[in-house]
């Protein structure tokens, strides 16, 4: 095991290669945190490594190409960081997708997939990693939701996306709920519109539900907006909150 004692925490993100989960890279990153993250496009994470590259040189972040999906990849992902670090003190749970809009006309495979990247790989990863956050003086999960999972809004298209980021949210209480006596808090954040490579080709709908939901003076939610929540979430100052799904939604979810 290599001595990171230089960093302030081991932080794990699913997904940090774009949008939102680049952002919480940065910001743990300057938050003095080592960070271990995966995505499956080598390319955006060869882009990444790029962007901290005197924090990748240092072994302060640390990036894997892979798919959550896979039980192989997450096997190796979560054996790395336990080789290289010994303990994880926050585990985000960012990856994520939106692969067809509808109600009875998506397809079976697309909600498979959607279940499996947007819920059963986040209970996977946390499933792997639990020995890795015992050994951590203050644990944290964080699972990243959606104000689509609260209500039937019409203005959330995918059905799929829905349902699955609704069961993530319930993963995180049953879970705060077990773990509790552990000493592991899991919490959520639940973001509104967020602009994001997610919205790409789609910038009309974008408009029309930030107009339509966001009623904080239609204002659109910046990655960075959603960063500072899970960054709080992780905090000491959020060490007697667990069980909670943060909204970062500008009142979407206020009907």
């Amino acid at each position: 095991m290599n001595n990171f004692s230089a960093f302030s925490r081991v932080v794990c993100i699913s997904g940090g290669s774009s949008g939102i989960g680049a952002e919480l890279v940065a910001q743990f990153l300057a938050a003095g945190d080592q960070v271990y993250t995966c995505g499956r496009n080598s390319e955006k994470l060869a882009q990444l490594a790029a962007r901290w590259k005197k924090p990748y040189a240092d072994g302060q972040l640390i990036t894997q190409v892979g798919d959550v999906t896979d039980a192989d990849f997450r096997a190796h992902f979560i054996a790395t960081i336990a080789e290289q670090a010994g303990r994880l003190d926050v585990l985000v749970n960012n990856a994520g997708v939106i692969l067809a809009s509808g109600d009875l006309n998506e397809s079976v495979t697309d909600w498979r997939m959607t279940l499996e990247t947007n819920l059963i790989a986040p209970f996977a990863l946390i499933q792997a990693s639990i020995e890795l956050l015992e050994q951590s003086s203050a644990p944290v999960v964080i699972n990243l939701s959606s104000a689509c999972a609260q209500q039937p809004f019409i203005t959330c298209t995918s059905t799929s996306y829905s349902v699955s980021k609704a069961g993530l949210d319930m993963l995180t209480q049953r879970l705060a709920r077990a773990l509790g006596e552990r000493g592991i808090r899991v919490n959520g954040v639940a973001p509104g519109v967020v602009h994001s490579e997610m919205w790409n080709g789609a910038q009309a709908l974008m408009t029309e539900t930030v107009t339509r939901r966001h009623i904080l003076k239609q204002q659109i939610v910046m990655t960075k907006d959603v960063a500072n929540a899970v960054l709080f979430l992780a905090s000491s100052q959020a060490q007697l909150i667990t069980g909670v799904t943060l909204n970062v939604d500008a009142g979407y979810t206020l009907g």
